[in-house]
């Protein structure tokens, strides 16, 4: 998809808009890469998506030093306002959902609703970075993912993302993202927030394990929870199209409009 150059905070921010709607704001997850969201674009066609590579992914200016959670945030919002937009629907995935709570709260006039994916509160909960670590000492093997499968495996995930270009090569990427989270927490925050809110989870994902998503769904006020039984943390790609069935539905419902079970076997609603 093609893809614009924009100069923020003297850094240059590889961004990618497609489509036509509401604007839909996606945030990837830790190394990922602008294409991981084709498919779910795909399905999104009725929305303006628009995504990036944060600072120090692909395409994306690397920063001389590390960037925390809060600047990252003040990234997206410059970003959206010289694309002149108010206001966005906001999606964020893995780290991703992470830097979706923040941005939410240091900037809640500009988000209307709010979709968390297979993340998290906090770092502690959301990746070791022994895993991370371990997963870069392997490089692109695809070894343990031919014998355990993407679900069994942290580093078979990894490896499978990296494999299908989905996730960056670059080690310094993960090293930047992950001390972006060193300290962070949005837990004692969440309650602050008043965007209705869609959490999302699959009850076999290695990397974030499905009670996270039950600490969020406690902690931010009415927010809705699904779990995609069978599914890992890449579903986003995997079930593209019932998670953009979710994301849709979601949107387009009323502010008066009870919660519904999403009609798709795949997914149990949580309330």
């Amino acid at each position: 998809m093609p893809t614009q150059k924009l100069s923020i905070n003297d850094l240059e921010v590889n961004v990618s808009i497609r489509g036509d709607g509401s604007p839909l704001l996606l945030i990837n997850g830790l190394g990922g890469l602008i294409r991981a969201f084709d498919p779910l674009r795909k399905e999104l066609s009725d929305y303006t998506t628009i995504t990036l590579d944060v600072p120090g992914v692909g395409k994306s200016q690397m920063p001389l030093w590390p960037m925390r959670l809060p600047r990252h945030a003040d990234t997206i919002a410059q970003m959206l306002t010289q694309l002149g937009f108010d206001q966005v629907d906001v999606f964020g995935v893995s780290w991703g959902g992470a830097l979706a709570q923040e941005f939410a709260l240091r900037y809640p006039t500009m988000v209307r609703r709010l979709i968390l994916a297979a993340t998290s509160a906090g770092p502690a909960m959301l990746v070791k970075p022994a895993d991370v670590l371990d997963f870069l000492s392997i490089g692109k093997s695809l070894k343990s993912y031919k014998t355990k499968g993407p679900r069994r495996s942290v580093k078979a995930l990894m490896s499978f993302g990296v494999a299908n270009g989905m996730l960056s090569v670059n080690p310094r990427t993960y090293y930047l993202q992950l001390a972006a989270l060193v300290g962070w927490t949005s837990l004692h925050r969440l309650s602050r927030l008043r965007q209705r809110t869609l959490i999302l989870a699959g009850d076999c994902d290695p990397l974030v394990r499905l009670y996270n998503a039950h600490i969020l769904r406690r902690a931010i006020r009415g927010a809705e929870l699904h779990v995609l039984h069978g599914e890992g943390h890449f579903f986003v790609v995997t079930r593209a199209t019932q998670t953009a069935d979710a994301i849709r539905d979601f949107l387009q419902q009323t502010h008066y409009e009870k919660k519904r079970v999403i009609a798709n076997p795949t997914f149990r609603a949580t309330t």
